[in-house]
């Protein structure tokens, strides 16, 4: 079943397009996230599906329902921002129940659904308790709870962990994760946090200026990107990129397509090979990350990098062999050509 649908949607203010033509169709149950750099307009898409922002043309539709013109309120979409928007004044359960309150419904009802979300987020020991007492986590799932308990249609989260430290975000993300199995509600998540975006995600839509470049799996994504801006942005740390003739004269047997003009390869889809390599790369920099090791080296004048489990010294030489390594082609506009080691890429996936 189609749960929300966005047609032929532009946002512009005055003459300035800052979202062209969104298309685009999220799925009962899914957990999507908008993923890209600052400005790319995925807070902006977020905010007209929500209702806060008017559409300058186009159709968004939830459940076969027409969103135009309707008040956010009347949408039965509910909405986590960055800042927790909490009443300093009011407990953990009366925060979570002023929205059932504000909707006119009756106190035993709004009992049960305060505490039963409660119960879903681990708030319970928490209900008697002001903001100001709690962690920046505890908010966050208090403001969570607020929108859960008004049992909409859809969520929709505004880089909702943008303010907690490293340690609590990842602790979120597993909550948020674990959370959206056990609703089985559909949810709209915007990040510009890659990682974030891999690990929550059932379908990441990629947005660079206004425009959605790819939408996807992460690991389509990540093993399939539709173009350079989609290879450079998923997937930590950056893909390496060299131009064709650099590569041939690396690796003279490798057999191209005549349209590849670049090639990208992730860091950890190089092959190291002392048996039959193509080149050596000189350590100059390593990164130990306990599971592996990134090591910072150059290529033909440009830094590249290449992450291992194999122990090497710094300023040692690595054995690399590209014939074998995961290969991503592109053509002169940036887009990805198909097929050139494919089945290895998903192979490898597949493995793991």
């Amino acid at each position: 079943m189609k749960k929300l649908e966005l047609h032929q949607v532009n946002k512009a203010y005055g003459d300035n397009t800052v979202l062209p033509n969104i298309n685009l169709t999220v799925d009962e149950g899914e957990f999507v996230v908008f993923v890209g750099p600052s400005g790319c307009g995925k807070s902006t898409l977020l905010r007209m599906i929500a209702g806060l922002e008017s559409i300058t043309d186009g159709q968004i539709s939830l459940n076969g329902r027409s969103l135009n013109g309707v008040h956010p309120a009347d949408r039965k979409v509910a909405m986590v921002f960055q800042s927790y928007a909490l009443y300093p004044h009011l407990s953990v359960a009366k925060n979570m129940a002023f929205p059932l309150k504000m909707a006119g419904m009756d106190k035993a009802s709004i009992a049960q659904r305060v505490s039963d979300t409660a119960d879903k987020l681990q708030l319970t020991p928490l209900l008697d308790r002001l903001p100001g007492e709690l962690s920046g986590g505890q908010r966050q799932r208090v403001a969570i709870g607020r929108a859960i308990v008004r049992d909409p249609q859809l969520f929709l989260f505004d880089e909702p962990l943008s303010n907690l430290d490293a340690k609590l975000r990842s602790e979120m993300r597993i909550h948020l994760k674990q959370l959206h199995q056990s609703l089985q509600s559909t949810m709209i998540y915007v990040t510009h946090d890659q990682v974030e975006a891999m690990t929550l995600a059932d379908k990441i839509v990629v947005l660079n200026q206004g425009r959605i470049e790819q939408v996807g799996s992460p690991e389509t994504l990540y093993h399939q990107p539709a173009n350079k801006f989609v290879a450079t942005f998923i997937g930590s740390p950056m893909m390496n990129f060299i131009q064709r003739d650099d590569f041939q004269r690396i690796s003279p047997h490798t057999t191209l397509p005549a349209s590849v003009t670049s090639l990208g390869l992730r860091p950890n889809q190089v092959l190291i090979d002392a048996l039959a390599p193509d080149c050596e790369m000189q350590i100059e920099l390593i990164e130990p990350l306990g599971h592996s090791r990134l090591y910072h080296g150059q290529l033909n004048g440009q830094p590249f990098l290449v992450e291992s489990d194999c122990y090497y010294r710094l300023a040692d030489y690595l054995p690399l062999n590209f014939a074998n390594s995961v290969l991503h082609c592109f053509a002169s506009d940036g887009q990805r050509i198909a097929g050139l080691n494919d089945a290895q890429a998903v192979g490898a996936f597949d493995a793991a």
